[in-house]
């Protein structure tokens, strides 16, 4: 069984078309437990090669077992066929108010974005993975 990208954060009830937790439609959103098992994994990896291509542009990932064996520690929700790059994301928004040197967790910010805090760095991240999923998105067609 394919296990949803949800997050608990769901922003299509409040209307938007892309939600704002996972990063997925709103239709599949709806649908997700209709769709079999090679439509869920298509969805995940477009999400995971879409947080890899933004997360590239604001870090240097150096040590991926480090960042791997960090996350399992912290119990957070990864899955380890995704991209190291997911895992950092996934690491700095549950800790974004906790990270102070994020070299500890095998990753350095890159110069642009050095001076940011993780919680604005994780803003910028998630309002681009927002317009880079819904400009991805193929409007949903009904049958």
């Amino acid at each position: 069984m394919t296990e949803t990208p949800c997050i608990g954060i769901c922003s299509t009830i409040y209307g938007d078309e892309i939600c704002r937790g996972c990063f997925r439609h709103y239709q599949d959103v709806i649908d997700w437990n209709t769709f079999d098992s090679p439509k869920k994994i298509e969805i995940l990896q477009m999400l995971d090669q879409l947080t890899m291509r933004i997360l590239k542009q604001k870090i240097n990932l150096f040590d991926p077992a480090l960042l791997q064996k960090k996350c399992l520690e912290y119990k957070l929700r990864i899955r380890l066929n995704w991209n190291p790059h997911t895992w950092a994301h996934v690491l700095m928004r549950e800790g974004m108010d906790k990270i102070v040197q994020p070299e500890k967790y095998g990753f350095q910010i890159k110069s642009p974005f050095k001076h940011l805090s993780i919680a604005k760095l994780v803003e910028i991240i998630d309002d681009e993975l927002f317009l880079e999923a819904r400009n991805q998105h193929v409007p949903y067609r009904s049958l």
